[in-house]
């Protein structure tokens, strides 16, 4: 074997092994919690998808949140400027408030600078004209 061939082998194969430790890893993947706005019993309520007992809800930075709303058309209020929409038709108004038609899902991203702590918002529900418990107002926990 020649020696330009040799050198260009070693070069080749060492360049291979460096770009697999010199990349940079990929970014972690955001969890997803779906909600369901529902009435139980005679009480409409936000519960966790997979546990209805569940209210209160715990997330991570970047996490994806999904509210699904069944049995009537939802307005979501949240305190403060806390997601990012994950899809333009999920955008808040101001920031702040969304209308949900019955049926349908509203998907958002918790901000990446999201402070910690415990948010609590309200979703009203035009059928009955009431707001939905869920821990009474519902309360989201990014950690």
């Amino acid at each position: 074997m020649s020696a330009k061939l040799k050198l260009f082998s070693v070069v080749f194969i060492l360049a291979v092994f460096l770009t697999g430790f010199l990349t940079p890893p990929p970014p972690p993947a955001s969890n997803t919690t779906t909600l369901i706005v529902m009435k139980v019993g005679d009480v409409w309520k936000v519960v966790d998808a997979t546990d209805s007992t569940n209210t209160k809800i715990k997330v991570k930075k970047k996490d994806t949140i999904v509210w699904k709303v069944e049995g009537t058309e939802a307005v979501f209020q949240f305190p403060q400027q806390l997601f990012d929409a994950v899809d333009s038709s999920d955008n808040l108004t101001d920031g702040y408030t969304k209308t949900v038609k019955n049926g349908h899902k509203l998907k958002l991203k918790i901000r990446s600078d999201a402070a910690s702590g415990t948010y609590e918002y309200a979703v009203f529900c035009t059928t009955g004209g009431v707001f939905a418990k869920g821990g009474s107002p519902p309360k989201i926990v990014v950690e």
